[in-house]
Order: structure tokens, then sequence, then C-alpha cells
């Protein structure tokens, strides 16, 4: 039986993929920030359902993420980095240098800190793999097309996923030697509460594509920057 370690599992994207998975009937790890939402993934689903509350903005997470696991789990096949929160400024004379930080902190530290904690058990799967879960806002060469021009999308959020995007290309690089396959993906324009004016994809069918593309990849495929099942993005 696989095992899923997911960030940010308690709304959204990650609530879905925790369904989907545990469907699968993977031993899931659903990381959240407080008890009360460990609390509400505990009830509904009482079996392969390990939550971990931790702060992923804290490096006091990764010793807290590491005990769970080695608690509950020999090994780990999947991690999912999927917590985040969205940026609001979107001009230079407003943009303040604490959202950035904020942003940076759990789009680009998060992933770091989830990554090192994870990274024995990841070591004895057999088919270890590590999913950023980025944006099409991370895309260098898109938003140099101009693409995005007047669509107001914060500094923040743009600048911190493009960071995750790079990231994920020197995390796949150096994690080839041990078998362990790193990609990014852009799960698509979803309907959720931060959504932008052109969303259009539920995050249901998001998660079950992501799902299924997860089962089906290895070492062959990392380093990719994907929409899965939909379309290759560029970096």
């Amino acid at each position: 039986m696989e095992s899923v370690l997911i960030t940010g599992a308690n709304r959204g994207l990650g609530l879905e993929l925790q369904k989907v998975f545990f469907s699968g009937s993977f031993n899931t790890f659903p990381v959240v920030r407080t008890e009360e939402a460990a609390d509400q993934l505990r009830m509904q689903f009482p079996l392969r359902c390990y939550p971990i509350v931790a702060d992923l903005t804290s490096d006091k997470s990764i010793e807290t993420i590491r005990m769970n696991l080695d608690k509950n789990a020999h090994s780990l096949d999947v991690v999912i980095n999927n917590a985040g929160i969205s940026g609001s400024e979107y001009l230079i004379e407003t943009v303040r240098t604490e959202e950035v930080n904020n942003l940076f902190n759990i789009h680009c530290l998060g992933p770091i800190r989830t990554v090192q904690a994870c990274i024995p058990n990841l070591r004895k799967s057999i088919n270890p793999r590590i999913i950023n879960v980025s944006s099409r806002l991370g895309s260098l060469t898109r938003m140099a097309s101009g693409e995005f021009i007047d669509r107001r999308f914060s500094y923040s959020y743009r600048m911190a996923k493009a960071a995750q995007n790079m990231f994920t290309i020197c995390l796949g690089q150096e994690l080839m030697k041990d078998n362990i396959t790193v990609c990014a993906i852009h799960p698509g324009q979803l309907l959720t509460r931060g959504r932008s004016t052109d969303a259009d994809t539920d995050p249901a069918i998001a998660a079950e594509n992501l799902y299924k593309w997860i089962k089906v990849i290895d070492i062959n495929n990392t380093g990719l920057f994907v929409q899965p099942l939909v379309q290759n993005m560029p970096w």
C-alpha cells in the first residue's frame, strides 16, 4: 500500500487530493495548521489517515513532520507540496515587502522544509515522487510574453511561484541520482476561494487528473512542468 503526504490538505485542491488518494487506498498524511482541521479530517477519514499539525512557515515543522512519519510509516511514495496563500498588491507603489516575504515563506521555504522532513522516508520507496503545485503565473515564458498584462495578478504570488519553479528544477537535478522524481504542476484555473477571473476548473476534477498522472510517472518524467493530463507548461 502506497503512502502520500499532502500539505494544505483541509480545503480546496488539498482536500480534494486527500479524498482521491484516500479512495485509491493510499495511506494519507494530510498536513494542516490547526488541531481543529486535523480533527475534522480524522472524522471524515477514520482509516489510513494520519493528520499532521505543523506550521510550514517555521523550521519546527521539519521535526514535527519527520516524527509523525517515523511513527506511522516506513516509506513514503508521494509528497505533494500544495499549501499556499494568495497575494493582493499588483502595483510597485503599493506592494509590501511583508506580503512578498510571507508568500516566499509558504510557497518556497515551505516545500523546502517539507522535503527535508520527508527525504529519509522517500528514499525507502520504490517509486518516490515529489510534486510541487505551482501555477501558470510562475512561468517566466508566459509572463514575458505579455499574456497576463493588466490582469492585476500580485507581485508576491507571481514571484513566489517563479522561485518555487526554480526550486523544482534544482531539486529534480539533485535527486535524480536517488531515483526521486520531482515535477511542478499547474492544476488549472481553479474554482476556489481565491479564484482568478477566468477560473473554469473544479478542484475535484483537477485532483482526479493529478492522481491519475501521479500513478503513472516515474524517474523518466522528472523535471516536467505540466497541467496533468491537459498540457505541458513552459518554464
